[in-house]
């Protein structure tokens, strides 16, 4: 089955919502946070990895830094 790799492992996102579609890669491209979000995501996956085939598995994502805080 499946391992939740932390919080910060999923991206729910929405990349210029309102905007055209032809130029939303543009607005991606812009977007530092979201890009940012993404690295973040790979992170902790790579985390979870590698504590995993250690045997453990503890908070993969606690070092992470947001680029959004709340």
């Amino acid at each position: 089955g499946m391992i939740d790799a932390g919080a910060a492992a999923k991206l729910d996102r929405y990349i210029g919502y309102y905007g055209p579609y032809y130029n939303s890669h543009d607005t991606l491209d812009e977007d530092l946070d979201v890009q940012e979000e993404v690295r973040n995501v790979a992170r902790s996956v790579v985390s979870a990895v590698v504590e995993l085939r250690a045997g453990r598995l503890s908070q993969p994502d606690k070092k992470i830094k947001w680029p959004r805080p709340k």
